[in-house]
Parts: C-alpha cells; sequence; structure tokens
C-alpha cells in the first residue's frame, strides 16, 4: 500500500515541476511546444485564468497538497493508519480529474488545440486518481 502513495506522490511532485513551470514562462513569451504546438493558444486562452489568476498556480497548489498527503501516508505508522488521509487523496484526486476532463474539453472542443504540458498534467491527475484506493473500500469483517 505503501507503494501506491510513493509512486502518487512522485507523480505529484513531476506535476508540481510541470505546472511550476507553465506558471513561470507563461508571461515570458512563447511557450516551446514540442509534440502538440498549441501551447501558446491554449495557455493565452480566455479559459486559462480565473478571476485573473492562471489556471496552473491552482496546479501547482494541488501538486503541493498532494505530494504533502502522500508522503505523509508513506511515512505514517503502521499501528496507528489515517484512513482519512486516504479519503482526502482519492477526493481531491477525484475533482481534479473532472477539472482536467473540463479543461481538456475546452482545448478540444472549444480552442482546437492542445497543450502538451496540460495533457501531462491531465495524464497524472488521472494516474493519482486510479492508483488512490477507494476509501468506500473496506476489509469485510471475517
Amino acid at each position: 500500500m505503501k507503494a501506491r502513495f510513493a509512486v502518487i506522490a512522485i507523480l505529484a511532485f513531476i506535476g508540481m515541476v510541470d505546472a511550476l513551470y507553465l506558471s513561470i514562462k507563461r508571461n515570458a513569451g512563447p511557450i516551446p511546444c514540442h509534440v502538440t504546438r498549441g501551447c501558446t493558444d491554449v495557455l493565452t486562452s480566455r479559459y486559462s485564468e480565473i478571476v485573473g489568476i492562471p489556471i496552473s498556480w491552482f496546479g501547482v497548489g494541488f501538486y503541493i497538497v498532494m505530494f504533502s498527503l502522500a508522503a505523509f501516508k508513506v511515512f505514517e505508522d503502521p499501528q496507528y493508519p489515517s484512513h482519512g488521509l486516504t479519503g482526502l487523496i482519492f477526493y481531491l484526486a477525484g475533482a481534479a480529474l473532472v477539472i482536467s476532463s473540463l479543461l481538456v474539453g475546452i482545448q478540444a472542443f472549444i480552442l482546437k488545440a492542445f497543450c502538451e504540458y496540460c495533457l501531462l498534467s491531465a495524464a497524472l491527475v488521472l494516474s493519482m486518481f486510479l492508483l488512490t484506493p477507494s476509501p468506500a473500500r473496506r476489509k469485510l469483517p471475517q
């Protein structure tokens, strides 16, 4: 079980670097896009901000929280497991998956341009969600 949370922590760290890169490069001119060629279009669109704050900054915050929670799960005392942290990780990853799906939908159907860094973030969120055990699944009493 700890291995799952270690992988989630690694994925969250990669996502944190990805989102931080986008947050810093956003105002520094065109963003190099090697695979999809639509990064600048996506990151400068009207959908790239919420109340004037770039979405990538929200991503940085999300990934910091996920990294921290996963690290707490990896290093928790096995005698006192925290099931609440598992639930929190699961529901945060689920909410992020819904938001990522909406953002990928905006790229596909409205902007008709894709950002490879944004797609990486969506893949990381999906992976974290799939790796997190559902808090509703408990061992049955014997």
